[in-house]
């Protein structure tokens, strides 16, 4: 991030081992956030668009892409752009292929807890179908597979080629649409927790960008101002 020009540097031993390394004086926040943080008057909430960068919000709210940097001052809890700014959706998807790149075979049973090895081979008996395993989850409900060598079919029996374990799978589904918990109102239950709701991977990773959307911004009529103490803080 650009504003990080304004800090001074300082050798700092980050990893506990000895060995100091010329680092950004970060600690220097405090400065300013002590002045400024438990006053709400120079601050009001902005909900992010979708596909709005810092510079963006900036420009919108202050007529400059200057005042970028106060939206991590005003939200010390932002530490990344990359983490903590919000995806847009087009960045989202590009994320949700990275970082859900497989399948899973959906089973409704609890009794596969102990079949099926971790990296073995399991095939389709109807489909023929072969896939490698890479993860289950009883409680979940659901095999992570590599990529099939073609579809596994509704209601067949898999095999494990080294167990000789057999399991009835209720389907295939890319990995981002198997169950990353189940909810029950506000609260994470069991999947066997009578109405209980599947949260996806693809809608938990949703629901947690949406949640970084809503920041607080300082007023227009402030941000000259804190930018001025900002500025004096990190120099003195």
């Amino acid at each position: 991030m650009k504003y990080f020009r304004f800090f001074p540097k300082l050798n700092y031993d980050i990893d506990d081992n000895g060995q100091t390394r010329e680092v950004v004086d970060t600690f220097r926040f405090a400065k300013i956030l002590n002045a400024i943080e438990d006053n709400i008057t120079f601050y009001r909430l902005y909900d992010i668009q979708d596909g709005e960068r810092p510079d963006h919000v900036s420009y919108k709210l202050y007529q400059t892409v200057d005042y970028h940097w106060t939206f991590f001052i005003a939200n010390p809890e932002m530490k990344s752009l990359y983490e903590d700014w919000p995806r847009s959706q087009e960045e989202m998807q590009h994320m949700m292929v990275d970082k859900y790149p497989n399948f899973m075979l959906n089973i409704s049973s609890y009794d596969f807890f102990n079949k099926f090895q971790i990296g073995e081979t399991i095939q389709g008996l109807i489909s023929g179908a072969t896939a490698t395993i890479l993860d289950k989850n009883v409680n979940l409900g659901w095999i992570k597979i590599t990529a099939p060598s073609k579809d596994f079919q509704r209601n067949e029996i898999v095999r494990g080629l080294i167990s000789g374990d057999f399991e009835t799978i209720d389907g295939q589904a890319p990995e981002k649409n198997a169950a990353h918990h189940y909810e029950l109102g506000d609260y994470v239950v069991e999947r066997s927790t009578p109405g209980a709701a599947i949260i996806t991977f693809d809608q938990y990773e949703q629901n947690l960008n949406d949640t970084k959307r809503r920041i607080r911004v300082i007023r227009p009529e402030y941000v000259g101002q804190v930018a001025t103490q900002f500025r004096e803080a990190i120099n003195d």
